[in-house]
């Protein structure tokens, strides 16, 4: 069957590349992005994940199978530590927290792509991404010259689903994920125990069959977030639910929608401006 105009595009967007390192964090996009890359670069493809307290421990395992793939197709694979919580700029837990991750792991590849000699740093940015407001991250991976070929292929969160169907990969309609730092509201420390806890939590919930959880961290309650539709059986579940909550540390319980991203109110980091030199000239974000 003819490939779709989006998968020619991004085919041969990752064919200019020459050579790449992927960060490849286990949800669908980097895993679309790493498909592609790995059968137009192979060998000269790296596809990099970061084995860290923050990452969830579903995506770390998507990670793996994606990266198993990619080196059926000759590509490089690799994990790396990194220690988010190290830096009390990140543990904070301001505004301007995925900034100073991404400036960590972004300096991280980069080194390697200077180190090893690949041409580019890429992510699994999609256009989507690029139309929020707040973005700090995205600001981070541009100062340090990472690339987002899906979003220069233009392809939104829709098509980025509709490659993945196309390409064979397995649940192409996987709920979007996040850091387990997400599930923590601003200015409220994050420390490896809290992201451990909430780990834990929605362990638990999804293996009652829920498909998008997230449990938020609001002190002594766990907020317990599903879609709309599956609210009802969130309720009939109440006592398993709380049981499992309680075991993982969150002795009072809440329910409610999923809306998102975000965990709950802000604390203001002062100015939260995103500091206009590179993270390469500012420091490294892992202390």
């Amino acid at each position: 069957m003819r490939e779709s105009p989006a998968l020619s595009r991004l085919r041969g967007i990752a064919s200019d590349l020459g050579s790449c390192v992927v960060a490849l964090s286990g949800g669908l996009d980097s895993t679309v992005l790493v498909e592609v890359a790995a059968a137009e670069l192979g060998e000269r493809c790296l596809a990099v994940t970061a084995d860290s307290v923050v990452l969830p421990a579903w995506d770390r395992d998507d990670a793996a199978a994606a990266a198993a793939r990619a080196r059926t197709r000759g590509a490089g694979t690799r994990v790396i530590e990194t220690h988010e919580t190290r830096d009390p700029r990140y543990a904070r837990n301001q505004r301007l927290r995925c900034y100073y991750c991404k400036a960590g792991l972004f300096g991280e590849l980069r080194a390697i792509a200077d180190r090893e000699g690949y041409r580019w740093v890429v992510d699994g940015t999609n256009a989507s991404d690029l139309e929020a407001d707040d973005r700090p991250g995205v600001i981070a991976a541009r100062q340090l010259g990472v690339r987002s070929p899906l979003a220069e292929a233009g392809l939104f969160k829709d098509g980025v689903r509709a490659l993945a169907r196309e390409l064979g990969l397995a649940d192409p309609e996987r709920p979007s994920s996040a850091c387990l730092a997400s599930r923590i509201p601003f200015g409220s420390p994050i420390t490896d125990e809290r992201l451990r806890r909430v780990e834990a939590a929605e362990l638990a919930v999804r293996a009652l069959g829920f498909r998008q959880v997230r449990v938020r961290d609001l002190g002594r309650v766990g907020r317990v977030e599903v879609d709309d539709d599956e609210l009802g059986r969130l309720r009939a579940a109440d006592g398993r639910v709380r049981d499992a909550l309680v075991r993982a540390g969150f002795p009072e319980v809440e329910f409610g929608a999923y809306r998102g991203h975000g965990a709950g109110t802000v604390v203001p980091d002062g100015a939260a401006t995103v500091p206009a030199t590179s993270p390469a000239q500012t420091g490294r974000a892992h202390a």
